[in-house]
């Protein structure tokens, strides 16, 4: 009888996310702003972006471990979706909601990313990210590394996508500093680890990507979080 494994094995992978660009913020929310941040989010933030032509899909999650407390992913046709005035306008024109939400945003990091790996066969309710730099000197060496340990982890049980992408200061202008009252970091590299079991999710993080390993392959500062989705949104018009 063929094995779980083997099954897993000889399944073709899909293509994991839904585009060659990403959008990836953690954020957290002062307390005073936090009803309208629920609630501004998925009846209007995202809904309004993924009204831009190449916004695919946009998915929030919480955590669960006591890091940064909300994550959201944007995928994208194309990262130039980043650059187009369409985009562009929407950046400049925010909304009153968004005007008086925005600023109560705390421990905002953003990227604007190309993916350098996407596999996956489906969305996961758990994801797990971990954000670093590369130690000095080893950067080309520490993107060689991190995809070539990409396609172990997309074949593991309970894993239902592995995707690896990095920030791109041209897209958006880096997007860093301080806008209308957030304060704004930028990651450097960025690895997604999805599934549909929690501490699978983790343990995979720890077995094949731990801060050991990591740091081995020539990365540095290592921040990782595990979370679960809470909503998506996709493109259906």
């Amino acid at each position: 009888m063929t094995s779980v494994a083997e099954n897993i094995a000889a399944t073709a992978k899909g293509r994991g996310l839904a585009g060659t660009g990403l959008v990836i913020i953690w954020n957290g929310i002062r307390a005073d702003k936090r009803e309208d941040f629920m609630e501004w989010h998925p009846r209007q933030h995202m809904v309004e972006r993924l009204s831009i032509p190449g916004f695919e899909r946009g998915r929030r999650c919480i955590a669960l471990d006591g890091t940064t407390e909300f994550l959201t992913i944007y995928e994208l046709t194309t990262p130039d979706v980043l650059l187009t005035d369409v985009y562009r306008q929407r950046l400049a024109n925010p909304t009153e909601w968004s005007t008086a939400t925005l600023p109560a945003f705390t421990d905002n990091t953003r990227g604007a990313c190309r993916l350098l790996f996407s596999e996956g066969v489906a969305m996961g309710g758990f994801m797990l990210t971990l954000r670093f730099g590369a130690q000095v000197g080893r950067e080309r060496e520490l993107v060689d590394n991190v995809r070539a340990l990409m396609p172990r982890i997309s074949t593991l049980p309970r894993i239902t996508g592995a995707h690896f992408a990095q920030n791109d200061l041209s897209l958006t202008g880096g997007n860093a500093g301080n806008q209308r009252g957030r304060v704004i970091m930028l990651p450097d590299l960025v690895v997604m680890i999805e599934g549909s079991d929690a501490k699978t999710v983790a343990a995979t993080g720890e077995a094949l990507a731990s801060d050991e390993t990591l740091g081995g392959m020539g990365a540095a500062d290592v921040a990782r979080g595990l979370y679960q989705l809470e909503y998506s949104i996709s493109r259906l018009w």
